[in-house]
């Protein structure tokens, strides 16, 4: 979904569906990163429950996303950016002498995603001629979520007496401040919780949490189908109506689990072989820039599209059986020391 967003105006071809059909509020992009931080939040938080050890918890955060995420910087600056270097230049050896550079990309980037964005002018001729991976600004967030969830173990608010209290803190977060903020009831600095794209991504990482903290909600949620119909039917006025950041940390779960539940999709992995979601996520980008530098957009939005996702799951292949995999194998360097958390019913 990510990669279909990004191929419309990587490839110049106007505006995806989604973001005319709601002036411009929201792209498919958009919903697929939400969906994202939703099953994180579950993910991660689930993840605590089970180790009970801030060190473990660290360490496996890390592997799972550090070691993919630093190879893939010296990918795009170290083969992308040469192959756009080389068809456009001819010569090679001038390309370490770009500003800003390839090894300060590499750099200021694992300093902080999105810390330099391109290298040089290599994308000039391209139809967005900026952007290296425009899809590493959410890492920052999903990063400092790990952190929040981490903090709210530390505190306790994640065991069995913290947890109702936890939820009611996030809903009321969610329900109550971000629209009497945004009616100029609250003050001012309270719409600040709310006011750019990684903070309402973070607001459905939390609603992800609440999930963890209540699994059985999730099953529930798997069996009944009227609460993901009307959460997909307020998600679709919201939409149309522009208040989707309002409902949608709310609405869109119920909807994400009744389909992760429901779709004959069970032993994914198993079946394709390996986990490819991350590598396709920060690959995507680099892959669509370059393809575009080729003029592979000439051929149309439906074979552009293809042949980005093609080009990206490969790299994603590499990337999962060479450097995520084998770095998740490492995960039990640490031992957790067992502390048993009681299982909500």
């Amino acid at each position: 979904m990510v990669i279909y967003t990004h191929a419309y105006y990587l490839g110049s071809f106007g505006e995806e569906p989604l973001m005319r059909w709601t002036k411009g509020a929201l792209n498919i992009g958009t919903v697929a990163v939400q969906c994202f931080f939703v099953l994180s939040g579950w993910l991660v938080a689930s993840s605590w429950l089970r180790l009970n050890s801030l060190p473990v918890f660290l360490w496996h955060r890390l592997l799972r996303i550090g070691p993919g995420f630093v190879v893939c910087l010296l990918v795009t600056a170290v083969v992308i950016g040469p192959l756009i270097h080389g068809s456009t230049a001819g010569v090679l050896g001038s390309y370490l002498a770009l500003e800003p550079g390839a090894l300060d990309y590499v750099w200021k980037n694992l300093l902080r995603p999105r810390g330099q964005i391109g290298i040089g002018d290599l994308l000039a001729h391209n139809p967005h001629p900026v952007d290296l991976n425009g899809s590493l600004w959410t890492l920052f967030y999903e990063g400092a979520c790990y952190v929040a969830v981490a903090l709210c173990g530390l505190a306790a608010l994640l065991r069995h007496r913290g947890r109702i209290g936890l939820a009611f803190l996030l809903l009321g977060a969610i329900l109550v401040v971000q629209p009497l903020a945004r009616a100029g009831i609250l003050p001012g600095i309270c719409g600040r919780l709310f006011d750019t794209p990684g903070k309402l991504m973070c607001w459905h990482f939390a609603t992800g949490i609440i999930c963890a903290l209540f699994p059985s909600v999730i099953g529930w949620l798997g069996r009944k189908h009227w609460p993901a119909l009307l959460g997909l039917g307020v998600l679709i006025a919201a939409w149309w109506l522009d208040f989707g950041a309002i409902v949608s940390p709310i609405a869109l779960p119920p909807v994400l689990f009744w389909l992760a539940q429901q779709l004959p999709l069970r032993n994914w992995e198993q079946q394709v072989g390996g986990d490819y979601s991350y590598g396709l996520y920060v690959y995507g980008y680099p892959a669509q820039q370059l393809l575009a530098h080729w003029g592979v957009h000439q051929l149309g939005l439906v074979l552009f599209t293809l042949l980005s996702l093609i080009t990206a799951g490969g790299f994603a292949w590499l990337s999962w059986h060479i450097i995520e995999q084998p770095a998740l194998r490492l995960r039990h360097v640490f031992s957790p020391r067992r502390h048993p958390v009681p299982h909500p019913s």
